[in-house]
């Protein structure tokens, strides 16, 4: 049986193959995931209808009736500008000018990307994730949870903008989540998404988290070298190509808070199986920080205690001009891609990002190990990574090493290494005395605490001839392959 794979051109350069590889290639068993889909929704557009095909996790395990359920009218709740409340439902009261809107437990259904305007906090009902364990599923009855009614299960939907494949406002059916604006946060919550499928068009990433901030919907030059691109501003599809898709204003947003979050966990089942997480449901990413259009930076965003236990692509990714930001105390599992991902590209000022204690499991199964290490870095100007721990399989294809094979195209890419300092391609740029930290991060084998000897792999690779000025434990990094 033959492989179609889009009508498109094949890159020679290696670097090329490799954008290729995460714009275009999906997991063998695509085809046979696209057929249990069809079997499993009734899709419109791409987006598969949450029904009765639907009953996993909780729901299989017999708690999908514990608690009260809601439809999407609290949407206009959030999304205005008044302190109104539903009684005996939803509160809302002004603490030092932010509305702050506390939700009772109960499962609440969300269809679109809701906007969270400025001054405005959301609050449910119960912290979500046990500090002694953060893989144990909170008890049901206590939660907030909010639950996606549709999700993406056609990979050949257009969702990136990518040669103006879209208009302005598609984005927003398409994201299912929350756009946090200036001065926001969202505190104690479960959010399950529905997503089957990473589409072709989000190969080279462009958002689609449980959680975003305002900026250009298409993801900027990335199929080659940044440098050309150095404080250009607007917004760009992967190609070059400009548009001028944006979510919110597409500006740059400022303090913001993500704390005791738990995602796409509702309906997995405990325990679940590679097959059950190649076709399980969940947000393309958990925490998507955007490449704004006119360069402004989002600033002083804190990720503190997110845990999430599936994602199509990848877990957290800071894009573009981010600054003085902290994903901190977070445990990512089951994604498809990187776990922890910064991504400054050719940004302007790409700095003080700081990723630390946090935890990465199982990166890249949910397409099969085709992409993924715990941490990946994609251009900065300063950025420190402290205290992960990574788990990787025991067998990770050690043929990949260095110049890639069958199962990872290109490159040692997939589980390769705990991080990855990535130049070359991505619109990726290391400007001059720039400084990758990394200190006291520990890689182990999945599914115990052993760890994993250098001998087997390393702690990082750096790209051949990069211009990352990277230090580990204080330590000029080697460059390997």
């Amino acid at each position: 049986m033959s492989w179609h794979v889009m009508s498109c051109h094949v890159p020679s350069s290696p670097q090329g193959q490799r954008a290729l590889l995460k714009r275009v290639l999906p997991p063998v068993l695509a085809a046979a995931l696209l057929l249990a889909v069809a079997v499993l929704f009734m899709a419109k557009g791409g987006v598969a209808e949450a029904g009765s095909g639907f009953t996993q996790g909780y729901e299989k395990e017999g708690h999908g009736g514990i608690l009260p359920e809601h439809g999407t009218a609290w949407k206009a709740l959030i999304a205005g500008t008044s302190c109104d409340e539903i009684t005996g439902e939803i509160t809302c009261e002004i603490r030092g000018g932010v509305r702050h809107f506390k939700f009772p437990a109960g499962k609440f259904d969300i269809d679109e990307q809701v906007m969270v305007p400025a001054h405005t906090a959301i609050e449910g009902n119960a912290n979500p994730n046990d500090p002694s364990d953060k893989t144990k599923k909170p008890d049901p009855s206590t939660q907030t949870v909010f639950v996606a009614t549709k999700g993406q299960s056609d990979v050949h939907a257009a969702y990136c903008g990518t040669n103006n494949n879209m208009q302005q406002g598609d984005a927003q059916n398409l994201r299912i989540g929350f756009l946090l604006h200036s001065n926001t946060a969202v505190k104690n919550i479960n959010f399950q998404g529905r997503d089957v499928v990473r589409p072709y068009d989000n190969g080279n990433l462009c958002g689609g988290g449980a959680f975003e901030t305002p900026g250009c919907m298409s993801p900027g030059f990335g199929d080659g070298v940044g440098t050309g691109w150095q404080n250009k501003v607007g917004c760009f599809d992967h190609t070059g190509k400009a548009n001028n898709l944006i979510t919110g204003d597409g500006k740059g947003v400022e303090n913001v808070v993500i704390e005791n979050v738990r995602l796409n966990d509702w309906l997995l089942p405990s325990n679940p199986s590679q097959a059950e997480l190649v076709n399980g449901q969940g947000s393309q990413v958990a925490v998507w920080l955007a490449m704004t259009q006119d360069g402004s930076a989002t600033t002083n965003v804190r990720v503190t205690n997110l845990v999430s236990m599936l994602t199509r692509a990848d877990g957290i990714n800071f894009h573009g001009n981010i600054q003085d930001s902290v994903a901190e105390d977070c445990h990512i599992e089951n994604t498809g891609d990187d776990i922890y991902a910064i991504w400054g590209a050719y940004a302007m000022n790409p700095s003080g990002v700081v990723f630390r204690n946090n935890v990465g499991k199982n990166a890249g199964v949910t397409r099969n190990y085709g992409y993924g290490v715990c941490v990946a870095i994609y251009g900065t100007k300063e950025a420190t990574v402290s205290g992960t721990k990574c788990y990787d399989k025991k067998e990770w294809n050690a043929g990949q090493a260095p110049h890639g094979n069958a199962q990872c195209l290109n490159g040692a890419f997939c589980d390769s290494c705990l991080a990855y300092v990535h130049d070359g391609w991505f619109g990726a740029v290391y400007p001059d005395g720039n400084t990758v930290k990394l200190y006291d991060n520990e890689y182990f084998y999945l599914g115990g605490d052993q760890k994993i000897p250098s001998a087997d792999r390393p702690l990082t690779r750096v790209d051949w001839n990069s211009k990352a000025h990277v230090l580990t434990n204080g330590q000029q990094a080697p460059v390997m392959r």
